[in-house]
Order: C-alpha cells, then structure tokens, then sequence
C-alpha cells in the first residue's frame, strides 16, 4: 500500500487557496462595493462607486444592477444606491449578538424609504412605553417623537400591543399603585378592569391602528417583534403620520401590511 504524504497535500492545498486563479473577479469586486457602504457613506452613485473600486462607469453599474437584481443594493432617490436588509443575512449568526437597535435600524429606514412616514422602535418599562430608535419621515412632516419619549402604555396601542402579551396577573401587578388613567378618546381604557378588558380584545391580534385615538390628528400602526430565541415581544415596530397622509382605508391595508412585514424581518435576527 502506498503511504500518503500529508505534507506534500497539505503544502499543495495551501498552494491552491493562495492561487489567484482561483478566484472570480466579480465576486471579488461585488463583495467590494458592499464594503463600500459605512456609517458617512450611507448612499451612494453610480459614479462615486466607479471612483472608489478605480472601475470605469459601464463596469460599476454592471455590478450595481446585479447586485440590485440580488436583493442586495436598493435604488434610492436622486440616482443614488443603499444596501438593502437582505445584506443582513449574509452575517447572520453574527448579527444574531448585535444590539436590537443596531439590527433594527436599517430595516427601519427601509420601511421609512418606502412608506414616506415616521418609523419607530418601542419597548415597555412598567407602565410607560419608551421610544428607544425613530427613522424620521420623508417630506414636510416632521415626528415630534424623539428617543427617550415616554407615553402611558393604556393609552396608545403600542403600549396595549406589549401588554396584550402579558399574563393578567402580571399586568394587574404592574398598576397596582398606578392613578393616572388620562382618557384620550372613547378607546381609552379608564382603570384596570377596562384595560384587561381591553387587552383580552386585541391579545392575538398581528397588528394594532389608532386612527385618531391618542393624537387626534395623527395614524400610527404597532406590530410585535419578536426574540427568535425566547419566541417573546421584545420591542414593537410602529408608524405614525397625520392623518391626512393616507385614507383610513390604505392606512389599515397596505401601510399595516408593511409594517408587518419589516417587523417579521427584524425579527428574523433577534436573540434577545
């Protein structure tokens, strides 16, 4: 029987990995212009990423546009590209340790890229809700929601979205010595019986809409996000816009719909 050397084959393997015959140009240069994207360079042209990797303009826009096509790079306004969400996945497990915050982040920007309205980050502490990340909207309108904002939980259906999914005794614990039932509208629970009352009727419900009810001006839509780890709430996805920026009707349709769907994305990389 002939002995193996394992030297010669290690040797020759390591040969092989440092041959850069081996290697696919494109690959290479896509995986390139993804690294291009940081915190200062957040979007950026065809152009200005034909200076950076030293390629003509026609080779930039073929790596664009296939990476585009791959769900990797998203076309903003104004000719200019971003990474998408779907870059997420390519780090996966690593991701699966970073901040809910940081993971959320560009999934929320997304969100607020396609819908024009204020995309918000909220979690519950005691009785308040507390924003914790917002994407401002796109266009005159400005949020007056900024991080650290605090509102009653009882009041708005974010803070009824996170309470749904406590058990009774534990919420009834939680306003125990609690006297400020501030009423906003005819939907406002008023006291603890009418709070679990309440939170009975919207338990398993995917999404929650207050048109009007605490801001009388003003829409806002709430869905959970969930920890893939626990299959707990951890925070809830929401939007807000006045009320004039859509019709009741696209607000509770496509809008929600949306929201949805990008609070199933964070999700997807939450192990909190």
């Amino acid at each position: 029987m002939n002995s193996i050397n394992t030297d010669a084959l290690i040797e020759q393997e390591t040969e092989s990995n440092n041959d850069e015959r081996y290697l696919v140009p494109g690959l290479v240069r896509g995986l390139a212009v993804l690294k291009l994207f940081d915190q200062n360079h957040q979007e950026m042209t065809i152009s200005e990423i034909a200076e950076k990797l030293d390629v003509n303009r026609s080779s930039a826009f073929r790596l664009i546009h296939t990476l585009e096509y791959c769900g990797y790079l998203r076309k903003m306004s104004q000719k200019t590209y971003a990474l998408s969400s779907n870059v997420m996945e390519l780090g996966f497990n690593s991701l699966s340790k970073s901040s809910l915050i940081d993971l959320a982040s560009p999934i929320m920007r997304e969100l607020r890229d396609k819908i024009k309205i204020a995309v918000h980050l909220s979690i519950l502490e005691d009785t308040n809700i507390v924003f914790i990340s917002n994407a401002q909207s796109i266009g005159p309108f400005t949020s007056n929601v900024h991080i650290g904002t605090r509102w009653h939980a009882h009041a708005t259906v974010i803070g009824q979205l996170i309470l749904s999914r406590l058990s009774e005794s534990e919420v009834i614990k939680r306003y125990e010595n609690f006297t400020d039932w501030k009423v906003y509208s005819e939907r406002t629970p008023h006291n603890i019986d009418s709070l679990l009352i309440r939170l009975k009727e919207v338990r398993e419900q995917p999404f929650m809409v207050s048109w009007g009810h605490f801001n009388t001006d003003m829409a806002a839509c709430a869905t959970p996000i969930y920890s893939k780890a626990t299959q707990e709430m951890t925070a809830v996805l929401s939007v807000s816009c006045p009320l004039s920026t859509y019709s009741e009707e696209e607000f509770r349709g496509r809008i929600a719909k949306d929201v949805v769907e990008y609070a199933k994305k964070i999700s997807k990389f939450i192990y909190i």
